[in-house]
């Protein structure tokens, strides 16, 4: 029983803390007074009470109530009461809210008299309420809308409801409740804010036909209400704006002839109400949902405009009404959008709205939002001049308007005074590019604008009017603008695309002039301003890096800018991207020696520098690649040894901190020798990948090898693997060397398997090295000499722990990234290996294939198709020795291990394709699955027809078929399926065979692929459908595949 006791005296509730939290309505018999005294009490504590511990029992307890079938007679009671000491405004709110949610959440319990009781208690209180609270008869029209949209059984609720509000409408202040409540219907119709909500679409869209029915009689209604002049008129007319906008927003003025539009009274009264501040938001909200939808609306408004600006913009403009400026812009910028075409044909008043819509960009706002609300109308509007038919004459009347909005642009998107005097917090900045977050996000989104004015300007005039003064900015005048220079300097990287596409060369040596004395002179320049204008720089530098060939001149003292800029945080990224691209785009950079020196320098103190990964290879790529165009091997190996220099003493390093024990401790200083670890093997990987087409053939690579392979093998052997950084690190960076100069390597691929197979039977959990085994697979797998080491190796990593395990499809969903991984490498194997050695591996692709039909049934996508994908490409090279005429069947020939692996595994295929297409994930596994099926059914079908003994034939694959529908449990099935799938598929499967035969037999005899192939015949066709019909039939059926 509730402790009454707790809530008569309050004072008493304090000594009580656990009262409310141990009591219980629900199946209490308790009348319904006390229970409403008990209410009231418990909202009082959870909204007054001083201690949390009594708030949160009251919470406890008035969530179990509100649980109970009581909660609906108690609440609506309380709403009913004409007064009481204990019922006041949060206790009513609270019933409010009980009975809007049980709507939304009990509907179903409530019986057909129930719910026409329920609406009649809620329309008396709508009345009761109308004069307010208004939160509270929000509350009310909330529920009472939820319950006529849930009311699909009775006779036209909507009907009823409509009828019922004509009574209240004529009763003294019932009007109110009639406006509250059409303003909540549409909004219950677009959108039920329940996440509990079970209400059917169709309910909901017909209840939307329903209420708009109503149309003509809801605008009627609200014009009468638009003109009542009562005392508080500015409420009122926010209030009907509101409503207004609901059923705007639901389509209203769909339902009356759209010739009548313009025209219509409401339409002036939303016009008027532009001129009221209480109503001026809600006005332009309504203007800006009535542009966006009804297409004849801006010529109507366009006009307007004029005394908009006039009457409104132009004094908000002047008092820096934030608020009213940013409303404007948002309209103006609307009514343009919707209608490109009515201002591209340039009459004053497109004119004058471009005009106010400028004067809206150069507002100088706190932030960015009010500039940034206008873009799309720009984009569009110069989308539309530059396709329309006269391009030439439409371009030119706008030009000066896209001239002025360049220089807005570029004003806005500067950077603001308090950056550099400290007045921004660091959680305001963006880390990426050091700006206030507002800032950065403008100008991600000046992309598209900047690259619009510059194809509408054209390059020329665009440079010249962005580049306007720049042969001043290198003097270092006193007067020289920043700020305006770095925001120029971020425009001209902007447009560098549309620039540089005219095939012209662009006169930019003022700014690369600038560039080149910016260091010497930069205590000039407020540092966090100066940081900003060498990322800027750099940009440019790295966008206009072609045109660097021109003027080889700059070049040696741009790339000393950029080494500069490696320690500047904020213009690191932009530095390293642009070294990179200037070493990729000229490659006669290393005719001059002081370039070498320089790019050297820097690798020498890369280790130093605190870049990211990504930075650091940006920088290695740049040296690597300069350094690949040496002609002299001894210049090249020189520089090859200073390079490397900090990377070899870096791992040494490491290898040495094992024997100190730091290992163990995990110390600060073994951290240390880590990371620096993990950026030099990066370092060599990256160096290597670079040196891929060196000028003087394999020494480099050779040198390299010779040097570092050691000190790998060593890392490789060591406990610093378990590491997962460390271990993805080396893989990746023997993984580049290997693709560089994968035949250099050839002597070392016995020690590069052993390592791989050893660390991984190590670290399991390291994907990595299966990976890397997979790089060294598809680079020496074609030679024969190589095929018992592969399949030795191959072998150890099946038998692992880790893989052994791999036995159903949850323990591959356990473990998707190994599997995922396994299966990459098995298929590396039988696609770049001989048939011989693939032949000879018949234990290996037995023990696979099996785990490869459990695993494509996982739910984890990637596990599931990488192990199909090693099904599709053993059964390629199985196709392809039953087709060829080479193909003998002897015991060691890849057709006798075909044989015998489809005898032993071809029911397991089947029925891991049946199994992979059950489930919620089964569609993005029907073309995989239909190309297994095609190609083993053209394998049975092949084999019966060239011998007649085989044990492979159309019998075998209806076996195995038939075989797997019947082990399937009964649950997985529909009543009747079992009788009509096996026939079915039996036949498709068939067709899709043929496709295959036709296709193979044409291409031995010399011809053209006919028949289509895998899934582009008819078979393969029909195969598919019958797939995807059975996967969309089967799709809630979540079913586990392989032994438990």
């Amino acid at each position: 029983m509730l402790n009454l006791e707790c809530f008569k005296r309050s004072n008493d509730l304090r000594g009580e803390r656990n009262a409310l939290a141990s009591s219980s309505v629900i199946g209490v018999n308790i009348d319904m007074e006390s229970l409403q005294v008990q209410v009231a009490q418990a909202v009082h504590i959870l909204n007054h009470d001083t201690q949390s511990v009594n708030r949160v029992a009251a919470n406890q307890w008035l969530v179990q109530f509100q649980n109970t079938d009581a909660a609906w007679e108690v609440a609506t009671t309380i709403l009913a009461m004409d007064s009481s000491p204990t019922i006041d405004f949060e206790v009513e709110l609270f019933a409010g809210q009980v009975l809007k949610r049980k709507i939304q959440c009990d509907f179903g319990n409530l019986s057909r008299e129930g719910r026409a009781a329920l609406q009649n208690a809620l329309l008396v209180s709508a009345k009761k309420f109308s004069n307010g609270p208004s939160q509270l008869l929000t509350q009310i029209c909330v529920a009472l809308s939820a319950l006529v949209l849930r009311a699909t059984e009775a006779r036209k609720p909507v009907e009823q409801l409509f009828a019922s509000l004509n009574e209240l409408q004529g009763q003294g202040t019932g009007s109110n409740a009639v406006l509250e409540l059409l303003t909540v219907l549409p909004e219950e119709a677009l959108e039920d804010q329940s996440l509990l909500s079970s209400v059917d679409p169709g309910r909901r869209t017909q209840f939307s036909r329903e209420i708009l029915s109503h149309t003509g009689a809801v605008l009627e209604f609200l014009l009468q209400q638009s003109a009542n002049e009562g005392l508080d008129k500015h409420n009122r007319r926010s209030k009907v704006l509101r409503c207004l906008l609901s059923w705007v927003r639901l389509g209203c003025f769909l339902e009356i002839p759209q010739s009548a539009i313009p025209s219509h009274p409401l339409l002036g009264f939303v016009y008027g109400s532009l001129q009221d501040p209480s109503s001026f938001e809600l006005a332009v909200e309504v203007l800006t949902e009535l542009v966006s939808r009804h297409e004849g609306l801006p010529q109507v408004l366009l006009p307007r405009m004029l005394d908009v600006k006039d009457v409104l913009l132009m004094p908000a403009l002047a008092a820096r009404e934030e608020n009213v400026v940013s409303g404007l812009a948002n309209l103006m910028a609307e009514l343009g959008q919707a209608a490109p075409a009515l201002i591209a044909q340039g009459s004053r008043e497109a004119l004058d709205l471009a005009d106010s819509l400028l004067r809206c960009v150069s507002f100088p706002s706190c932030d960015w939002e009010i500039a940034e609300s206008t873009l799309q109308f720009w984009c569009a509007l110069a989308e539309f001049l530059l396709s329309s038919a006269d391009t030439t004459a439409a371009v030119q009347m706008f030009t000066p308007v896209y001239s002025a909005l360049l220089e807005a642009l570029i004003a806005r998107a500067q950077v603001p005074d308090q950056l550099g005097e400290g007045g921004y917090a660091e959680d305001d900045l963006d880390r990426a590019s050091g700006l206030p977050d507002g800032l950065a996000l403008f100008r991600k989104n000046l992309d598209e604008p900047l690259v619009d004015i510059c194809r509408l300007l054209g390059p020329n005039q665009f440079l010249a009017l962005l580049l306007s003064g720049a042969e001043t900015w290198s003097q270092f005048e006193t007067s020289t603008p920043w700020r305006s220079v770095e925001a120029r300097l971020f425009a001209l990287h902007m447009a560098s695309e549309v620039v540089l596409s005219e095939g012209q060369l662009s006169d930019i040596r003022p700014v690369m002039h600038l560039i080149i004395v910016l260091q010497s002179r930069s205590s000039q320049i407020d540092p966090n301003l100066l940081h900003l204008v060498q990322k800027s720089a750099a940009e440019v530098v790295g966008s206009y890096s072609g045109w660097l060939q021109s003027f080889p001149t700059v070049v040696t003292p741009l790339l000393a800018f950029l080494a500069s800029g490696l320690t500047v945080p904020v213009a690191v990224s932009s530095c390293a991207a642009a070294l990179r691209k200037v070493c990729e785009d000229l490659p006669s950079l290393s005719h001059e020696s002081s370039n070498i020196a320089g790019l050297l320098r820097i690798g020498e103190e890369l280790h130093a520098v605190p870049l990211s990964l990504e930075e650091e290879e940006d920088v290695m790529c740049a040296i690597g690649r300069v350094l690949s165009s040496l002609t002299s091997v001894a210049d090249l190996n020189a520089a090859l040894e200073r390079l490397l220099k900090p990377s070899h003493d870096a791992i040494e390093a490491l290898l040495s901190s094992d024997s100190e024990g730091s290992l163990r401790l995990h110390s600060t200083a073994y951290s240390a020798a880590l990371e620096a670890g993990i950026r030099a093997v990066h370092r060599i990987g990256q160096l290597t990948a670079a040196l891929s087409l060196p000028a003087n053939g394999d020494e480099p690579i050779l040198r390299i090898i010779a040097h570092f392979w050691p000190l790998f093998e060593r890392l490789l052997a060591s406990r610093h693997m378990e590491d997962s950084s460390l271990a993805s690190a080396t893989c990746k960076s023997l993984s580049q060397a290997i693709q560089a100069s994968g035949r250099l390597f050839s002597s070392l691929l016995p020690n590069i398997m052993a390592a791989m197979s050893n660390d991984f039977l190590s670290f399991q959990s390291h994907v990595c090295f299966l990976k890397t085994a997979g790089i060294a697979v598809e680079e020496f797998g074609q030679e024969k000499e190589h095929g018992a080491l592969i399949v030795e190796t191959l072998l150890v990593l099946t038998s692992s722990e880790a893989m052994a395990a791999m036995t159903t499809s949850y323990s591959c969903d356990q473990e998707p990234e190994l599997a995922e991984a396994y299966f990459g490498l098995l298929s590396t194997f039988v696609r770049s290996c001989p048939h011989e050695v693939v032949a000879a591996a018949d234990t290996l692709l037995e023990i696979s294939f099996n785990r490869a039909s459990i695993c494509c049934t996982a739910m984890h996508r990637g596990a599931a198709l990488a192990a199909m994908s090693y099904m599709s490409n053993f059964l390629e090279v199985a196709l392809s020795a039953v087709t060829s005429l080479r193909g003998v069947s002897s015991d060691g020939s890849l057709l006798a291990a075909v044989t015998r692996m489809c005898v032993q595994c071809g029911e397991n295929v089947v029925s891991g394709m049946i199994y992979a297409l059950l489930g919620v994930s089964a569609m993005t596994r029907v073309h995989k699955a239909t190309t297994i099926l095609q190609q083993i059914s053209a394998l049975c079908y092949f084999s019966g027809n060239v011998d007649s003994q085989s044990p492979l034939n159309s019998l075998t694959l209806q076996g195995w078929l038939v075989s797997a529908v019947q082990a399937l449990p009964s649950e997985y099935l529909k009543p009747g399926e079992v009788e009509t799938l096996v026939p079915t598929w039996l036949k498709a499967m068939e067709a899709a065979a043929g496709d295959v035969y036709k296709s193979k037999t044409s291409l031995s005899n010399g011809g053209r692929a006919s028949g289509g192939g895998y899934l582009q015949g008819d078979g393969g066709r029909m195969l598919k459908r019958v797939l995807r019909d059975f996967a969309d039939a089967h799709r809630f059926t979540a079913p586990t595949y392989g032994p438990s």
